[in-house]
């Protein structure tokens, strides 16, 4: 029987409406790591209630299609479950997409960019008689309850890939903290400079301190940059002296280290390859020039 045509026109309301939400979300999605903290937050807070807002008319849309088309009891019992349990999941997708830099990277964003298509697909198909005649019931509600099933259940292999990225991060940090407890506190600056590598800004912060109370610390940087085991990068934060022979040194060392940065082949490297060399390489000069140290053939190098 052919669907009521207030059915139809609010259905295709509510389908556009959901359409437009769907792309906004999957745009927010796709970018929730790429401002400061607070901007992170902020963009995940938004993606909760865009998703929220998504699946209530996911919910108002199949009760205006099972009304004005007809669902089968058991199409119907698997929205109720299915739907509930599709929405939980794409919470939990959302909590994984707050960091796409580990596994499992952005994979978590075919829950909420599949579900809606094919929900809006089943609703379109209960309210067209050539559609349903054309489709068997069975097969149109087992097809579409199916794939909304294994994308649920597909959320949970990713927790536990981000939760196996935990697990090693703790064990790193945990080394990290026994190997820094045990360096001794007059070691030489390059059994320092290791631990520098920690995103934990405490952490770092700790051996910075640590390195500012060597007394031998001058006379280790001259001998790592003559070495070129230096990182350039912290050349301003360890308060040393900058005295003619730590320049000389440092600029040797900037001189020696552009050859690896240079293509083996025609063009020029991609820049990711190089960026950390050279943001060390520009902070250190930017130093020493504030010093009087001239880095002129060093930075057209």
């Amino acid at each position: 029987m052919p669907a009521p045509s207030a059915g139809v026109f609010a259905a295709s309301v509510i389908s556009v409406i959901i359409l437009l939400l769907w792309a906004l979300q999957l745009a927010t999605l796709a970018d929730l790591g790429g401002s400061d903290a607070a901007g992170n937050a902020l963009a995940q807070a938004y993606a909760a209630i865009e998703l929220f807002a998504l699946w209530m008319l996911l919910a108002v849309l199949l009760i205006v299609c099972g009304v004005a088309g007809g669902m089968a009891w058991q199409a119907a019992v698997a929205a109720v479950v299915l739907l509930p349990a599709s929405g939980f999941a794409v919470m939990t997708a959302l909590d994984l997409l707050a960091d796409t830099r580990a596994a499992p990277y952005l994979w978590p964003i075919i829950v909420p960019a599949l579900v809606p298509p094919v929900v809006v697909a089943f609703a379109v198909w209960m309210l067209l008689p050539a559609l349903r005649a054309a489709i068997p019931a069975g097969v149109a509600s087992g097809a579409v309850w199916g794939i909304t099933l294994v994308l649920s259940v597909a959320v949970w292999p990713m927790v536990q890939a981000r939760d196996q990225v935990a697990e090693r991060v703790a064990d790193q940090r945990a080394q990290w903290a026994s190997e820094f407890a045990r360096l001794a506190p007059d070691a030489p600056l390059w059994q320092w400079t290791p631990f520098l590598d920690t995103p934990d800004n405490a952490r770092q912060a700790a051996v910075l301190d640590g390195i500012r109370m060597l007394t031998r610390r001058q006379a280790d940087a001259e001998t790592m940059l003559d070495r070129d085991d230096f990182p350039l990068g912290y050349l301003a934060r360890l308060d040393l002296d900058p005295t003619q022979s730590l320049c000389e040194k440092a600029r040797a060392s900037l001189r020696r280290r552009v050859q690896p940065l240079l293509s083996d082949k025609p063009g020029t490297k991609p820049y990711a390859v190089v960026a950390g060399e050279v943001q060390a390489a520009l902070a250190a000069m930017k130093w020493l020039v504030g010093y009087g140290c001239s880095c002129d053939a060093e930075s057209r190098a």
